[in-house]
């Protein structure tokens, strides 16, 4: 039987509020990096980077190329950073699952809470980085109001892959690899640079990665830009998000029961 349909969504909105509960009292140092990286991220790259590049970049300018990529990247490692530090803290050091797990909680309840709430927390970075982007006017459309529609597909995905990893580790300096693959990525998934001009394999490669869609259609929406091709990269993220978070269930269901 499919590890998604156990989910008891009552449970998972009750684990969900636990999370949120949590957040709320600590709000204050939580939102410190959020408040102030991108404002300095945008007048680095907008006004610092995009003074030396002369002309558009993909026909926009050079602050709302970058712009959609910061925003992407900044909502989607916020989902990384919860569902790897922070399951792994909850579930290792602070024996939270545990507790949880000791009450009619499912595994499958309990994992899928923690990927929404990792989607949560990057959305609400998300749409921060989006105002922030407004006031600067990289948002050349109304249409950029949709952007945290794919920026919260884009997050399930990464917090869902963020889950298996830290179902299969038992150390957590681990993550130094799966860091290190996801900053490298970076530099080719289109966010900072233009993916037409890199060698064919590394485009296929950059694509193949469902963050590239979410970059794109965050760009796309920026600028008012509407097309079949976002609809794709839509589809593509969600049936992403479907199987990774049915084989990270099925993982944290053996790293916790077995």
């Amino acid at each position: 039987m499919s590890a998604l349909a156990q989910v008891n969504y009552g449970d998972l909105i009750r684990v969900w509020r636990r999370n949120y509960d949590v957040y709320i009292r600590l709000w204050k140092t939580e939102m410190i990096a959020p408040l102030f990286e991108p404002i300095f991220t945008v007048i680095g790259f907008g006004w610092g980077v995009g003074s030396m590049i002369a002309g558009n970049v993909m026909d926009v300018p050079y602050l709302t190329f970058v712009g959609a990529g910061l925003l992407a990247f900044t909502a989607l490692l916020r989902a990384l950073f919860e569902c790897t530090y922070g399951s792994y803290f909850r579930m290792v050091y602070q024996s939270t699952f545990d507790a949880i797990l000791c009450t009619p909680v499912e595994v499958e309840s309990l994992g899928l809470a923690e990927i929404a709430w990792g989607a949560t927390k990057a959305l609400l970075d998300g749409v921060f980085v989006l105002a922030v982007l407004a006031v600067f006017g990289a948002v050349q459309s109304p249409l950029g109001i949709l952007i945290p529609i794919s920026l919260t597909i884009g997050s399930l995905w990464v917090a869902a892959l963020s889950l298996f990893i830290t179902s299969r580790i038992h150390d957590i300096n681990n993550y130094n690899f799966y860091m290190a693959f996801v900053f490298s990525y970076l530099w080719i998934s289109g966010a900072y640079f233009p993916l037409d001009r890199m060698p064919l394999v590394v485009q296929w490669m950059a694509w193949a990665v469902p963050l590239t869609s979410a970059v794109d259609i965050s760009r796309q929406l920026m600028i008012g830009n509407l097309s079949w091709k976002m609809l794709i990269e839509l589809l593509y993220l969600v049936v992403a998000f479907v199987v990774t978070a049915e084989i990270a269930l099925r993982n944290l269901r053996k790293r916790l029961v077995s």
